[in-house]
């Protein structure tokens, strides 16, 4: 005989209400893909408006009555916490989508992984910039740290470690940038696809594979075999 989950009877304003905080992300993303204004500006007041009502929504939660308001104010305050974070995370980048060259199929894609963020000295962040988005696929974040000229981080999502082009020598520059594929051979295909000058493939003392390549300025990259 089978299970069944009965949901306690409400009526549909309640449901409308409770769905609330899971409805509009959506229509946030709905907005973000067809209208031609950016919603960035928005996430300021968003965050301000969660602020202001999650104390009121802690001492109404205090109480045993009010529990229709209780809701409301806790859908409200929910609710613009997931647009905020949702518009915060959609614009973390200059460009809204990642790069177009799509060599295979989502699930037969070959990705690089950072394992640590890292550091790569250039002599011009402007001339060089478009190649490791071109070329590597990556991202760069749409607020650098202001107070550090001559700085610019790159991503290949938007949780991931950074790639930082710098153009001042010292911490953490000069070592040979390492990124990381669970399918070497065929991110190799794809870097020379894309009309990167690509090394053999080779294997360490583990008989891990790897290859190199370099960047405009020079500066060499290896690729390893994710085990």
């Amino acid at each position: 005989m089978g299970v069944f989950v009965h949901l306690p009877v409400h009526p549909v304003w309640f449901w409308l209400i409770a769905g609330a905080p899971f409805l509009m992300p959506v229509v946030v993303w709905v907005a973000a893909n067809t209208l031609k204004v950016s919603l960035k500006p928005l996430a300021p007041w968003l965050w301000a408006g969660c602020f202001l009502l999650w104390m009121p929504y802690l001492l109404i939660d205090l109480m045993d009555n009010h529990r229709t308001l209780r809701l409301v104010i806790g859908a409200v305050v929910y609710s613009l916490w997931g647009m905020a974070l949702w518009i915060k995370r959609h614009y973390m980048f200059e460009n809204l989508s990642a790069p177009g060259a799509k060599w295979y199929f989502p699930w037969a894609a070959a990705e690089f992984s950072v394992p640590n963020s890292t550091r790569i000295l250039v002599r011009n962040i402007d001339s060089v910039s478009p190649w490791y988005v071109e070329k590597l696929g990556l991202r760069k974040l749409a607020e650098n740290d202001a107070e550090k000229p001559g700085v610019a981080t790159f991503r290949f999502k938007e949780d991931g470690n950074s790639i930082v082009l710098t153009t001042r020598g010292g911490f953490e520059t000069g070592k040979t940038p390492i990124l990381f594929t669970k399918k070497i051979a065929k991110m190799r295909d794809v870097m020379t696809a894309r009309g990167v000058n690509v090394g053999a493939m080779e294997r360490d003392r583990q008989g891990i594979q790897y290859f190199a390549f370099r960047d405009p300025e020079g500066n060499e990259i290896e690729v390893v075999e994710e085990t």
